[in-house]
């Protein structure tokens, strides 16, 4: 029986080991302008999930998302809307980042494509 618990121990250790996903931030650009997303797999096979922030962009919030996706079986990015290091603390500041996000479709779009295409790198 005494070996039987550290052996136990063992394989949930190696289990969580091999399951731990892999994790890190993503700089790419889009139109000259760069962007930092977050990424992170439960797997190399894993299907991609695209995560688009709220109007205070990446925050802790979208990465425990991100991970807790993860732990579901999903890899993740986390796109970046407004660009590298772009926070928006106050509320005219959300209010107008997302403002010009939605009367601006096309650009909208080439940053969810620009994201997609960082992912898949």
């Amino acid at each position: 029986m005494k070996h039987v618990i550290p052996a136990a121990i063992m394989f949930f250790l190696l289990i969580s080991v091999s399951h731990a996903a892999t994790e890190r931030t993503v700089e790419y650009q889009i139109d000259g302008v760069v962007y930092e997303g977050f990424y992170i797999a439960a797997s190399p096979t894993a299907p991609l999930v695209l995560l688009i922030h709220d109007w205070d962009g990446i925050d802790d919030y979208e990465i425990r998302r991100s991970r807790m996706l993860a732990e579901l079986g999903y890899s993740v990015f986390a796109a970046d809307m407004f660009g590298k290091g772009i926070r928006p603390q106050a509320m005219a500041e959300r209010q107008q980042l997302t403002g010009a996000l939605y009367s601006d479709r096309d650009k909208m779009r080439r940053l969810l494509q620009g994201a997609l295409a960082a992912a898949a790198k």
